[in-house]
């Protein structure tokens, strides 16, 4: 079998570490990161040599270990979905996926994210002496500026929330002024707290396509839990609004983060996607997207007890977890999950057990 992977000759991903500094690599799941306080290098020693094993078969465990676990579990990593919009197998290394991931600015400090990605979590922690956001211009001017982006087809935005800054908004329009953005989609990954005011739309509707996903492990009580301090209400009414105002170029969509918190009431995001939020105002469908947690609040973490419970589960929204071999591999990860819930559930004077006490029984978790 084919170990050729688009990411790995086409991708680009850049992430900010300071005002003065970033790491890339090929996408954002690769685990190698390459720091530099200088140019973007397309062609640094390291990709050329990571392009040269994948033309190769083989997929090296040093960037590509992710996707190697997902493949492993019987799930799509991202490198078989890009395979199924990629095409033919082509190795001529040039930037067709862009992932840009520099502005951490967030209003929630959700359970299975952390300070790295969030300044509430940061906030929330205590944690000083972090550059809050990035030098926009100064990135554009010396990183972005500086790539080779015309045969670009694929910009993903990350976060952070990308719809709280400006961080965003001029992005594009570097893109819209310096490339050709109606042979770009457009992606975003957003927390459903934010709406976009009429230039933000302008913007998007330059481009060829978008994608507006939005991240929802659960609702109600579950969701505030989950994306603390987020009010589902809230979230609800403003999804409800993209549904019917979202761009005319775009499509909406669903990510649905499954851990060990969330598995056993995924069933619940499905039924609420499938009754209230299943088509746009254009009459598109509204997918959803279901990617297992990392960390320690994986599957892996789950006791036998659960895991047993979890696969007779008749009728299950989501059945490839079922079959995953991961589920409950890694369960000395359980005492770390269990510290980690009490922790947060001492700051923010919450209650896990209380909120999935299905959960909370099978790991015995007290607060």
């Amino acid at each position: 079998m084919s170990k050729y992977c688009p990411r790995i000759h086409h991708g680009l991903m850049l992430a900010e570490i300071n005002r003065q500094s970033l790491s890339y690599s090929v996408c954002c799941w690769a685990d190698q990161l390459i720091r530099t306080s200088d140019q973007v290098n397309f062609f640094h020693s390291d990709l050329i040599q990571l392009r040269v094993e994948n033309q190769q078969n083989t997929l090296p465990k040093s960037f590509c270990a992710k996707c190697i676990v997902q493949e492993n579990s019987n799930k799509k990593s991202m490198r078989l979905g890009y395979l199924e919009t990629h095409g033919k197998e082509t190795y001529d290394s040039s930037i067709q996926y862009l992932d840009v991931n520099i502005d951490y600015t967030c209003n929630l400090a959700c359970v299975t994210c952390g300070p790295e990605l969030s300044t509430t979590w940061r906030n929330e922690l205590g944690i000083k002496g972090i550059d809050v956001r990035p030098n926009i211009d100064n990135f554009i001017k010396t990183k972005l500026h500086t790539l080779d982006l015309s045969r670009l087809r694929e910009l993903r935005m990350w976060g952070g929330e990308p719809f709280l800054t400006l961080t965003h908004k001029q992005i594009l329009q570097h893109l819209i002024d310096h490339a050709d953005v109606s042979q770009i989609t457009l992606m975003y990954n957003t927390n459903g707290t934010q709406r976009i005011d009429q230039s933000t739309r302008e913007l998007i509707e330059k481009f060829k396509f978008a994608r507006i996903s939005f991240s929802v492990d659960g609702v109600g009580n579950q969701f505030e839990y989950l994306r603390y301090p987020a009010k589902w209400n809230e979230v609800e009414e403003n999804l409800f609004w993209w549904q019917k105002n979202l761009p005319h170029n775009s499509m909406l969509s669903l990510t649905v983060t499954a851990s060990i918190l969330n598995i056993l009431r995924l069933d619940d995001v499905c039924n609420w996607h499938k009754q209230h939020f299943s088509k746009s105002v254009f009459g598109d469908d509204i997918e959803i997207y279901v990617h297992q947690a990392f960390g320690i609040y994986g599957l892996e973490s789950m006791p036998d007890t659960m895991v047993e419970y979890f696969k007779s589960k008749l009728d299950y929204c989501q059945p490839w977890i079922q079959q995953l071999k991961i589920l409950g591999t890694q369960q000395y990860n359980l005492k770390k999950v269990l510290e980690e819930l009490q922790k947060n559930d001492y700051r923010r004077n919450s209650n896990m057990a209380t909120v999935f006490p299905e959960v909370a029984n099978f790991i015995n978790y007290q607060k």
